[in-house]
């Protein structure tokens, strides 16, 4: 919000850079609608993950390697 009005304010002091602060505005309307559609697409109710890739929780598995205990020899 302070980038639009020092912009503005620049504008009303040099009306002879308007076309040189003009790309300034495309660029600041262009990153509000980027952030505002990242913000509506968080917390939409759609499910775009598409199921749950993770099948089970491998912590519970007994034969993963990191389960043995170290003196064991079986």
């Amino acid at each position: 919000m302070l980038l639009i009005l020092s912009i503005n304010w620049l504008e009303t002091q040099a009306p002879a850079l308007h076309e040189l602060v003009l790309p300034f505005y495309w660029i600041i309307l262009a990153v509000a609608f980027y952030l505002t559609w990242r913000w509506l697409r968080a917390r939409s109710k759609k499910d775009r993950r598409g199921g749950d890739r993770r099948h089970t929780d491998r912590r519970d598995q007994n034969e993963s390697p990191g389960n043995e205990s170290p003196g064991s020899d079986s």
